[in-house]
């Protein structure tokens, strides 16, 4: 009776994972493309480093181990021996996983600060993922202390606490971003829009590395040989991954169409109803607070009209029945109509939306 290879042992899970590996290589690599045809000229330099250096290691990362296994599958394909144990192009693989996580984890860490202004918040995210990261180097030199794959259970401890440690970091960061954004809406139906997608891609980023690492942590307690590592190569690649949906998620983040009054491009409000034409008719003058037609931009300027009585907003307490306008040119005051004030109550609205829109904007890409 044939007896098993023994690179059924750890190398055909090694195999998997690597294919897996290499797939999400292939994403973040297509993101990446994206990020510098979006955000080239628009990020700091200290986030473009970071990306080009998470890059390096994710690269360093499928290499180490394409050339391990090549090395094992073919060049040993018959040795015992060699099969038996990891190498050091092996062991590399949690030391760079370790670096990695650790790496997002702390931009997420720094987001956190950014959005909340916490120092015991940020600390708390700051300590487990730097914990994650030492264990994991520890994790490698252990690999190289115990090289044998079948007796990889004498450091579980060290395991456990990379794994784990790893987990409670993304916990904590999905958790605290949810908790400030939920309790940071506006009531505005198109800032609130915007809020609940940040906390869906929140969620759904947070959780994809944490059931990963909770995954390999339970294949690795429960099953002595190598399986585990069908769900710990590609770990790495699924923390940059993470990274890269919400540093390219931000151009959805521009300010989009809330009702069918209104029409939105380039971050500009303007509402409908020929207010150009009148400015062409009148001459165009121009104000800076008040308006017939209203027609908001980013920096707040607004056109006035020289042939309508000029509108002030004063405070946000405007009426559905009636608004208070200053004296026309010739001594006599109006009142308008309640089209016109719904107009303005909608303006007025939509403005407050853009600016809360541009705030976390702000907060969460710079």
């Amino acid at each position: 009776m044939a007896t098993s290879s023994p690179a059924t042992v750890a190398h055909g899970p090694m195999f998997i994972g690597l294919m897996f590996n290499f797939i999400l290589l292939g994403i973040i690599m297509t993101q990446l493309y994206i990020y510098l045809k979006t955000y080239k000229r628009r990020d700091k330099l200290w986030m473009k480093v970071f990306v080009f250096v998470l890059l390096i290691a994710n690269l360093a990362n499928s290499v180490f181990i394409g050339v391990d296994l090549y090395l094992a599958l073919i060049n040993h394909f018959d040795d015992v021996k060699y099969l038996q144990n990891a190498t050091w192009l092996f062991a590399t693989d949690p030391a760079l996983t370790g670096l990695i996580s650790g790496g997002v984890q702390l931009f997420f860490a720094w987001r956190v600060k950014v959005l909340t202004s916490n120092w015991y918040l940020t600390t708390v995210v700051v300590a487990t993922s730097m914990a994650g990261t030492v264990a994991g180097i520890a994790v490698a030199v252990e690999i190289r202390t115990t090289p044998a794959f079948v007796q990889f259970q004498q450091f579980q401890s060290v395991v456990i606490v990379w794994l784990v440690s790893s987990c409670v970091a993304d916990l904590c960061i999905t958790g605290i971003l949810v908790w400030y954004l939920r309790r940071h809406k506006t009531g505005f139906q198109g800032s609130d829009e915007l809020v609940d997608r940040i906390i869906r891609l929140t969620i759904q980023t947070g959780l994809v590395t944490s059931i990963c690492a909770i995954i390999d942590l339970i294949m690795f307690l429960l099953n002595p040989a190598g399986l585990h590592l069908i769900f710990n190569f590609p770990l790495c690649k699924l923390y940059t991954t993470t990274l890269m949906s919400s540093l390219n998620s931000r151009s959805g983040w521009s300010y989009s169409h809330s009702n069918p009054d209104s029409n939105s491009r380039s971050g500009n409000v303007t509402t409908m109803g020929g207010a150009s034409a009148s400015r062409k008719r009148s001459g165009g003058r121009t104000g800076t607070a008040t308006v017939t037609r209203p027609e908001v931009f980013v920096h707040v300027e607004q056109h006035e009209l020289g042939d309508r009585p000029r509108f002030t907003i004063e405070n946000a307490d405007l009426t559905r029945s009636q608004a208070k306008v200053d004296d026309n040119d010739d001594g006599t005051s109006s009142v308008w109509d309640g089209q016109k004030t719904r107009d303005e109550i909608l303006m007025y609205k939509e403005l407050r939306t853009l600016i809360t829109k541009r705030i976390l904007q702000t907060k969460l890409s710079n």
